[in-house]
């Protein structure tokens, strides 16, 4: 799954952070152990607190806003907003408003200054815990501090775990052939079907 780090030094609008929220997922408040919950249920983390690492690399202007500011979003983009996305991650925020350029609509977190993507049905704010450099690509660690998902990719709008695969339609990045593909159908539960092979052991 493509994860793109967008970071902006840009004032925070009037909003709220409960209109941006409502706006967002119309669930209203989540505490700590709410988003820790999510977190595992979507994203398959277990460490406590709920951490996430990505990988930028050193040329274009993320990796340094990150370093400075110390926290960052992550907004995971759906196939609809596949050219735009690629847009964001061909180009540097320090050259050009990736953001009027590409039509997204920048949103005020909740508890960092980092802006989220409305596109985006899923948003995750990270608070930087660690980084450290392998090669030429910055590796950084963020304590997960809060969730955005919009309601209506969820089977059930009061259970953060039923996210929906079909209607949510992640982008995924194949490196390596460098293109875009979405997710088919799905084939056999994970954790589940290699029981049988268990059985003949």
């Amino acid at each position: 799954m493509r994860l793109a780090a967008h970071h902006a030094g840009v004032p925070v609008s009037s909003y709220g952070p409960l209109q941006v929220k409502q706006t967002l997922v119309g669930t209203g408040r989540a505490d700590k152990s709410q988003v820790a919950y999510m977190v595992r249920a979507l994203l398959g983390l277990t460490s406590a607190p709920p951490s996430l690492g990505i990988s930028v690399g050193t040329k274009g202007y993320s990796g340094e806003e990150i370093k400075k500011n110390k926290e960052f979003t992550v907004n995971i983009a759906t196939v609809d907003i596949m050219t735009e996305a690629d847009f964001c991650g061909i180009t540097s925020g320090k050259d050009s408003d990736k953001f009027a350029a590409s039509g997204l609509t920048k949103m005020p977190s909740k508890i960092i200054e980092a802006p989220i993507i409305r596109e985006c049905p899923l948003n995750l704010e990270c608070i930087l815990t660690s980084s450290g450099m392998v090669g030429q690509t910055n590796h950084f660690i963020g304590e997960i501090v809060e969730t955005h998902i919009d309601t209506d990719k969820l089977r059930d709008s009061d259970n953060y775990g039923s996210v929906d695969v079909g209607l949510f339609n992640p982008l995924i990045y194949i490196g390596g052939a460098r293109e875009y593909r979405s997710i088919g159908d799905k084939v056999g539960d994970a954790y589940s079907i290699g029981k049988m092979l268990k059985r003949s052991v």
